[in-house]
């Protein structure tokens, strides 16, 4: 994963890892098999971490909150994990354990069928949108356009002419829209609200 990271999953090759083991490549062919077995045995790991993520707070929305912010952190940290799931064709793959852990939490939320089944589809869909379009966008992301009209504007306020021309806080716009998506899926969640909700 280290060399994933550091150099792109293109550029990985099984001559590469044997280099950076010290090794032969038949041996590293012998032992883990050719490179899809390899990143999919990885992408089965990455499944597992995901997996593994223990929801947090003393509200449903809270604890389904957590969840999202959790996978949203794991993907930052390590952004070549989409491109390496892409890769084997499996896509969202690496979040499916995450997928069963976020229903328990909805079943336990008190919803259930059809209801239940929408709500996990719409978290998931916000997650993975917000992660590919974040992707796309530069690290300084500003309202595009902003900068040519918002200043001279004279049926805006300054603030709001100020504020369009600086970088987006994107954790802020996670938070707002997912708060309002528990708050449609489960209701008023017991006095949590989008500043409450983990960061």
């Amino acid at each position: 994963m280290k060399m994933i990271e550091a150099g792109g999953v293109d550029a990985f090759s099984m001559r590469k890892l044997a280099a950076e083991l010290g090794v032969g490549a038949p041996t590293v062919y012998w032992h883990v098999g050719n490179r899809d077995e390899l990143f999919n045995r990885l992408i089965g790991e990455i499944t597992d971490q995901f997996g593994s993520i223990s929801p947090r707070g003393s509200t449903p929305a809270e604890r389904i909150a957590s969840i999202s912010n959790a996978l949203l952190r794991e993907v930052r940290a390590h952004p070549q994990l989409i491109a390496l799931s892409r890769t084997q064709g499996r896509g969202e793959a690496i979040f499916t354990k995450a997928q069963a852990v976020l229903a328990h939490e909805l079943t336990a939320s008190g919803l259930h069928g059809e209801e239940a089944a929408f709500a996990v589809a719409t978290i998931l869909l916000h997650l993975g949108g917000f992660i590919v379009l974040e992707d796309a966008l530069s690290p300084d992301y500003r309202v595009r356009g902003a900068q040519v009209w918002a200043q001279s504007d004279a049926e805006i306020d300054e603030t709001m002419s100020t504020m369009l021309r600086q970088e987006v806080d994107l954790d802020r716009i996670f938070r707002f829209t997912l708060h309002a998506i528990l708050l449609s899926i489960l209701g008023e969640p017991n006095g949590s609200d989008e500043r409450t909700i983990e960061k």
